[in-house]
Formats: C-alpha cells, structure tokens, sequence
C-alpha cells in the first residue's frame, strides 16, 4: 500500500518526468547508439541467441497480462509524461481525440476508492493535456461528454463520449472531460483514498477550460462558481485548493468573453471587488489584486463602442490608483498600456472633447515622467494614440492649428528618443540588409513610419497655412535623417509619405513664384522616391504628380514636355489608374492626350497599363487624400 507521502512524491515527479520525457527521447537514442553499436559488434556471433531469449519473456510478459486483465493497463496507462508527449506530436486529430477520450474513460469509469497510485498520479497530467489542446478546439460546436463505448470498466460513472466523429475536440467537450477528471479526484479522496488530492492548479485548469470553451455567459457562471467554491473549502481549512492571482484572472477573462451577456463587464467588475475584500480581510493572501487582472476589463470597455466606455475606463483607472496609493498594493497601480488603453477608448469614443481628454491623460503621463515615476511614461503607441486624436480636428472641422500640435507632439517624440539615444540605454545594432545602423535608443520612443505619415498628411490638408507644402516636407526630412542618420528601423519612409508631400504641394495657391517652388518640391521628392530601393510610386502618386504638372507649371510648352516624360513613366510601371488618366487630361493638350493615348477611353486602354493598380477605400486623392485608417499608413 503506497503511503500517502510516497503519492505526494509521485504526484510533484510529474511535471519533472513530463520534461525528461520530452527532452531524453531523442538525447538518450543519440547518446546511447553508439556505445550499443559497439557491444553489438562485439557480440555478433551470438546474435541469435538472445534474440529467442527475448523473444519468450516477452511472449510470458504478455501471457501473464493477459492473465491479470492488465493489458490495457499496461499499454494505455503507463505514466502520462508518455501521453502528454504524444498528444502534442501533431497527431490527426480524430487519433488526438480518441486518445484523449481513452485515457478520460480508464480513469472516470471506475468505482470510487479504486484508484492505483498511478492512475491518481496520471490523472491531473492528462488534465493538463486537455487543457493544452486549444489549439484544435471548435468553439462553435457544442458536444456532451458520453460513453464512449472503448474504456475498460471495473464499476459505473459516466464516460467521456461524444457524437462528433469528425475528430474536431469542441470547447465544452474539453471543459467537461477536465470537470470530469477533477470530479473523479474528489470522489477518490471521500472514498478514503490519501493519495487523491485536488489543488489549486486542478481547479484553475478547469476553470481555463471553461473560459476558453466558447460558451460564453454560461462558462463564466461555471467559472465563477468554481472560484466562489475555491475560497469557500480554503476558508473551511483546505490548504490544497487556495485561490491564487491565476485563478481570479481566469474568472476575470471568462466575463470579458461572455459578449452575449450585456453586463459582463459589470460582472467582471464584482469578482476583482470581491478579490480585492478578500485580500484586504486577510480571508486570501494570494488573492492579492495585479495590474495583470484590470487590463482586460479596460480593453473590453476600450473596444466596446459605447458613450460611457471612456469615463468608466477613467474610474477605473482612479480605482487602481487608490489601491496602490491608500492600501499599498503596488501591483495594482495603473501601467502605461492601462493608460494606453483609456487614451485609446476616448479615441474610438467619437466624442468631439477626445482630443482634449486624451492631452490631459498625455499631460499627466508626462509629468510622471519627470517626476521620476518608471511604470508611467509615455511610449511611442502614447504619442502615436495623442497624434492620431487631431485627426477629426484636421479633417472635419479644419483646424488650421492641429498639424501645428500634431508637429509638436513628434518633435516632442523625437526629442525624447534621442536624449535617451545620448544615454546609452540601448545596444548598439546594425541591419545589414538595411544598410543602417540602429544606434539604440529607448525602443519605447522609437517612432514609426505611421507616425510620420499622420503628421505629413495633416500638413498636407492644411492648405490654408502659408508654406503647408514646406512644412509637410520638413517633417519627411526628418523623418529619412531618424532612419538614415539614426537607424531607426521602423520609421523607414515609404511612399505613403512621398505621395503626401506630393499632394501637398500641389494643392498649392498663390503667385507665380510660389508654386514654382512647390512644383520644385514635388519634383524633387518624386525624384527621390523613384531612386528608393524598397518603394516605388503608385498610381496615387503619378495621379498627384499630373495634378501638380496642371497646376503649378504655367507654360504649356512645358506641361506637355513633361507630362510626356511623366505618362512614359507611368505607363510602363503599371500605374495609368482612372484618376491619373482624369489628371493627365487636364494638364496636356487635346493634341498630345490624342498621340499619348491613341484617342481610347481608359476603360479601352492595355490592361498592362494599369497592372499595378491597387484598389482604395477612399475615393479620389485628390489635393485631399484620405488616409484615415492605420493601414493605408503602415509601410
């Protein structure tokens, strides 16, 4: 009779057998193949002897199995290190599932109080192992766990079977198969067996099964039942079931998953409450509230769309402060991403005070900053979140002043990326393929290409400044000399930027000499994006450039010297889009459109004209594109 001790031994060998198996299958076959080499050479006269030798013990090994009915015991449950590595060997998955079930039914479907140390010792591994088969879950396919017909039985209890025999493992089935391990542990243990003990690990797992079922409002009920059951047998003196931080993430995370339920996140709400009385009352010394358990709250409330989501987003952000500021529990206190998180709900939120509320939160993060404060301190998706809440100010209700801020917010970006460049917080590092070398720098700050391009195209539909074009040109100066000069990967200008400071420049109005200027730029920077290794121009910026030719160059002689030069361009990269062609008409004369295009419609034009045309979601770039989603902005 094994002792309680010796399961308990067994029990924490698991996870260390579980790792050897994995790691000494292959070292020990290499390790041991060529000393076994050499001794069979030694002894290859007599190979055939103990060839018969093993031959008959393994026929009596086989012979006495049988005669104990041991034989699937044998073969099916030895030590489940074996059949964790298997189940996670990419097997087909009806193989997958059938094991699963196999093993499920051996341990469920017996009498309780009958349990080998073995099997107890297997039981909350092969728990692991469906937890850790979500990567084949059908969320949407809902089963029951029945019998399944192939187990071996020596009393009742219900099986693990299911109707679906397309070998797909559905949420509930694994949430239930892992209730159902854990319930034949308990019953083990009230059937006077020392060695069956469930822990906190078990419980969690079944609590992670749930939440990740897809059963949405109904898992998280179950979820939150286990966890109020979990404090309850701890208060009552179980030491082996204390609910730890894990354990109210999980509750947490099953609530911000139940979308069909309208208060969840109220719900969600009162179990970090109740956490954080338990924790307050002594009652939970782990139930200790972390940073880690109101961020997934604060992102539902983020993507929500509803008006209030900002101003609850706030309040609890002020909860946590409260938390680490009057009761000491440091790990509670609000991070940059949770603040990150509230900036971003104000700016999905619509609200015309967004970009007010969102300064405000920037203002106070910074003055953290200088005040010496490490957890809250503005990062590049902090100014990225701060830029991108001017752009209703820009483009709805043209505010001549948001490229101004907007500017001045990127400066203040750069200037913080490079204090911390002349710091040293970084190793230095070189992209070869890239030719530059990053000279490190907080990654934190380091600005990206889409920064670049929100503050370019802003500059670009503020055509009422003076010198718009200039300044819109300015910022993509910068933008190469932070790449090029600096190395900073991710801010690689792209033609998104080029084409910006193109459209710029040619919505350009005023004398003679000022769009002179301006077509000088737009030239210029066409130039330079036609030299660019990893970019080339779109039909968006040919479109731009016949704009500029029509607009800014005053002799016609000299429209239609270039325009040809420009529509040869065109032509051959693919690029004669529908708005390009509408541009080419009105900058060259009738004579010239008629030698250029033959006299056809664009829709008779060769398709190898217009082969690289990419669809846009927004309709013409004319002098103002719309580049409002992130995507159009990535590089």
């Amino acid at each position: 009779m094994t002792s309680a001790r010796d399961g308990n031994n067994k029990r924490r060998d698991v996870p260390s057998l579980r790792r050897r198996y994995s790691s000494s299958s292959s070292t020990s076959s290499s390790s041991s193949s060529p000393s076994s080499h050499r001794h069979s050479m030694r002894r290859a006269p007599r190979s055939r002897r103990p060839s018969g030798i093993v031959s008959l013990a393994s026929a009596a090994l086989l012979l006495l199995l049988d005669r104990h009915h041991r034989v699937d015991d044998f073969f099916l449950l030895r030590p489940l290190p074996t059949a964790c590595a298997y189940i996670t060997s990419g097997l087909p998955p009806h193989t997958h599932r059938a094991f699963l079930r196999r093993l499920t039914d051996d341990i469920c479907n017996t009498d309780p109080g009958t349990l080998t140390p073995m099997e107890i010792s297997n039981a909350p591994v092969l728990i692991s192992a469906w937890v850790v088969a979500n990567d084949g879950v059908d969320h949407h396919h809902h089963s029951r766990i029945g019998p399944s017909g192939g187990g071996r039985r020596r009393g009742g209890g219900g099986g693990s079977g299911d109707n679906n025999d397309d070998g797909v493992i559905s949420g509930r089935e694994r949430a239930m198969a892992v209730e159902s391990l854990l319930k034949r542990i308990i019953d083990e243990r009230r059937a006077g067996n020392p060695d069956a003990i469930a822990r906190t690990e078990d419980y969690n797992a079944v609590m992670k099964s749930w939440a990740t079922s897809g059963e949405r409002s109904a898992a998280a009920i179950r979820v939150e039942q286990i966890l109020m059951n979990m404090q309850d047998m701890f208060a009552s003196g179980d030491l082996n079931v204390q609910p730890n931080l894990e354990s109210f993430q999980i509750a947490v995370e099953a609530w911000t998953r139940a979308t069909d339920e309208p208060n969840a996140l109220v719900r969600a709400r009162r179990i970090l409450d109740w956490m954080t009385k338990v924790y307050l009352s002594g009652g939970n010394e782990l139930a200790k509230p972390d940073v880690s358990c109101f961020r997934p709250i604060l992102k539902c409330y983020a993507s929500s769309g509803k008006i209030e989501a900002p101003i609850v987003s706030e309040h609890l952000l002020m909860h946590m402060q409260r938390l680490r500021d009057e009761h000491g529990i440091e790990g509670a206190g609000p991070d940059v991403n949770c603040f990150n998180i509230v900036m971003s709900s104000w700016l999905k939120s619509g609200d015309v005070a967004s970009e007010r509320h969102i300064r405000q939160i920037f203002e106070y993060m910074d003055e953290c900053r200088r005040l010496g404060c490490t957890d809250i301190r503005p990062d590049s998706s902090t100014y990225n979140i701060v830029i991108s809440s001017i752009a209703p100010a820009v483009k709805k209700r043209l505010d001549v002043g948001g490229a101004r801020r907007a500017d001045g917010i990127l400066s203040r970006l750069e200037s913080g990326y490079l204090s911390s460049l002349s710091s040293g917080d970084e190793k230095n590092d070189y992209d070869a393929s890239a030719g530059v070398r990053d000279d490190g720098g907080s990654s934190a700050l380091r600005p990206d290409t889409i920064v670049y391009n929100q503050v370019i195209d802003y500059w670009a539909k503020t055509q009422s400044v003076d010198g718009h074009y200039l300044k819109a040109r300015a910022v993509l100066d910068r933008q190469v000399e932070m790449h090029v000069v600096h190395g900073v990967r991710k801010c690689r200008p792209d033609v998104t930027g080029y084409t910006s400071v193109i459209g710029a420049c040619a919505s350009t109005y005023g004398p003679r000499g000022e769009k002179r200027r301006a077509f000088d730029v737009a030239h210029s920077t066409f130039m330079e994006l036609c030299k660019l290794k990893h970019a080339r121009p779109n039909d968006v910026t040919y479109g731009l450039m016949f704009k500029a030719v029509a607009r800014l160059i005053p002799e016609k002689e000299e429209r239609d010297r270039y325009s040809r030069t420009l529509f040869g361009l065109c032509r051959d990269d693919g690029c004669l889009g529908e708005m390009a062609y509408n541009r080419l008409r009105e900058a060259v004369t009738t004579e010239l459109l008629q030698e250029l295009t033959g006299g056809r419609a664009y829709a008779d034009l060769p398709g190898g004209w217009k082969r690289n045309i990419k669809s846009h979601s927004k309709k013409s770039y004319d002098g103002n594109r719309q580049t409002s989603t992130k995507d159009k902005l990535r590089p």
